[in-house]
């Protein structure tokens, strides 16, 4: 069978992701996610939640309310795009490892998912470096939610003019924080030239899968899993190592 396979492919996957399980699945983390991990109860930072979980670290009441002082302005003026927010802390204990704190945070938004990885030799200083990244993101975000809406687009529906103020004063303060920490803004992808490449996609194994991953140049290799009736599922190479898979439901 012959398939067309955008090298935006795993955008357009991650971007839907409320619709996946995205999941480690080899290489260190894994071996991270097999201890004994600790959750905190949901908190609301406005009217999302936030649930707090780690490996290898107790989450602390000083942690959580940190973590939820960092988010809780960024998700006060969300709307109700955004609908959970995870935030998981790792501590890796190789001690060859210098900066061994790692902060995982995804946003569950509508029409797409937000996420962020940060390492640190300090957790404090991982949260407030992925608290920021995470803000940027969500300024991307925002900024497509006030273009589709002032173009009248279908997918901006039920979006208010309140909320679109809303979002105009974030993006303000985030970019006024952007300039004054001296961050270059990272222009939005050229949607006019979308290279195409088609190749046979033969049914394969996972670990089969992994070993393809290797031998490409793309950070991800698209496939279907012969043990999950040829399924179409995603691997992907984590910014936290290891590798992730990410399979529809």
């Amino acid at each position: 069978m012959k398939c067309t396979v955008a090298t935006i492919a795993l955008a357009a996957l991650v971007s839907h992701a409320s619709a996946f399980n995205v999941s480690p699945i080899f290489g260190a983390p894994c071996a991270l996610r097999r201890s004994s991990a600790a959750v905190a109860p949901l908190r609301m930072a406005a009217n999302v939640p936030i649930l707090i979980s780690g490996n290898n670290i107790e989450v602390t009441p000083a942690i959580k309310d940190y973590v939820n002082k960092k988010f809780g302005k960024a998700l006060d003026k969300v709307g109700k795009q955004v609908t959970k927010c995870d935030v998981h802390l790792i501590y890796d204990q190789n001690p060859a490892i210098s900066t061994p704190n790692h902060v995982e945070v995804t946003l569950f938004a509508k029409g797409a998912t937000i996420r962020a990885h940060k390492n640190n030799d300090d957790m404090y200083a991982t949260i407030d470096e992925v608290s920021d990244t995470i803000k940027r993101k969500l300024r991307k975000y925002k900024e497509r939610i006030i273009d589709t809406h002032r173009q009248g687009k279908a997918e901006a529906q039920g979006v208010t003019e309140e909320e679109i103020s809303m979002f105009e004063e974030f993006n303000t303060e985030v970019m006024e924080e952007m300039k004054k920490s001296d961050i270059v803004d990272v222009p939005a992808p050229d949607m006019s030239s979308i290279q195409t490449k088609t190749f046979s996609m033969e049914p394969i194994s996972l670990e089969e899968a992994v070993l393809c991953l290797e031998y490409i140049d793309h950070d991800f290799y698209v496939f279907k899993n012969k043990d999950k009736g040829n399924k179409v599922q995603c691997v992907y190479n984590r910014n936290a190592g290891g590798v992730g898979l990410i399979e529809p439901e």
